[in-house]
This record gives C-alpha cells, structure tokens and sequence, in this order.
C-alpha cells in the first residue's frame, strides 16, 4: 500500500513538473507578442530537437548489445539401422521405429478402426 502511494506522488510530481513550464511558456509567450514568442520558440525547439538527438545516441550506444546469432546446428545422425532379417515365403522384418500395416497371407483383410472426435 505504502509503495502505490509513493509511486502515485511520484507521478503527480511528474506532472507537475512537467506542465509547469508549458504554463511559464504560454504566459510569457502572451506577454511579449506573437515575433518575440515566435522567436523564441524556434530556440526553444532547436534545443530540445538536441537532446532529443543526444538522448537517442545515448540510447544506441549503451542499448542492448546485438543479438549474437546462434552456432549452427550440428545435424544428428540418422539412428542405426536395427539388424533384422526375414527369409521365406511372405516373411516380413521390421525394426526401429515404424508404424503401419502389414499383411501377409492369401487373403489377408485389413481393418482399420478410427477414433470419431
């Protein structure tokens, strides 16, 4: 509760701060004239347009260092072939990892049995 209310002065203050001058500038501007005020408002932008320049440079020398691109990735070798073997009339072999339907013999039916959702 203590650090919300520390941080809303904190705020306020900010604005106060900030719209404080813009008041000051106004009042001026109406007291001296519109080419005074014109005047002094190209200086007035030309300074902020410079801090505005040094903060960013500011900002691009201290940022973030450039991402490092990530090493290449090394391939992976296949995995060994498994040492199966089938002899005879409709053997099969199968090793590793394989999926899928075999059928061997006269005749042979298949059926397949599918999940609904």
């Amino acid at each position: 509760m203590m650090a919300g209310m520390g941080k809303r002065a904190l705020v306020w203050t900010g604005a106060v701060v900030a719209v404080a001058p813009l008041v000051g500038l106004g009042i001026y501007f109406a007291r001296v004239g519109l080419a005074d005020a014109d005047q002094l408002a190209s200086v007035i932008g030309v300074f902020v347009a410079l801090a505005g320049l040094g903060v960013s440079v500011y900002g691009l020398i201290t940022g973030r260092p450039p991402a490092q691109p990530e090493p290449p990735q090394k391939e992976t070798p296949p995995p060994p072939r498994p040492d199966v073997s089938a002899s005879g009339p409709r053997s099969i072999a199968i090793g590793g990892d394989n999926s899928g339907i075999v059928s061997t013999g006269d005749d042979a039916t298949n059926i397949q049995r599918r999940e609904q959702p």
